[in-house]
């Protein structure tokens, strides 16, 4: 087995400008990557949470200017019929089978 071959001189300039620039950079960088991350993630938060408070925008626009959507809402959540009114409830054939 053969002696293994030197590195050619302009390779030992090019590894000591490496592990100089890592010791000098090192840390830097380590902080930028770990800040870079972190503002994808928190610009990704922002995008979600800037929909869904155009969402809740659209939404409060609705409840103060459509009192059909209002009412539709009551009905459908508490229940609620106007005196006078029948009200037939729709259960799903799966329920209906249970309670026998």
């Amino acid at each position: 087995m053969s002696a293994p071959r030197p590195l050619p001189p302009h390779a030992y300039r090019w590894l000591s400008f490496t592990v100089l620039a890592l010791v000098l950079f090192g840390p830097g960088l380590y902080d930028w990557v770990r800040l870079s991350l972190w503002e994808r993630r928190l610009d990704r938060q922002l995008s979600r949470l800037s929909a869904e408070h155009e969402q809740l925008t659209q939404e409060h626009v609705r409840l103060q200017t459509d009192p059909t959507y209002v009412e539709g809402l009551i009905r459908s959540t508490f229940k609620v019929a106007q005196p006078g009114e029948i009200v037939i409830p729709l259960e799903s054939s799966r329920s209906v089978d249970n309670s026998r």
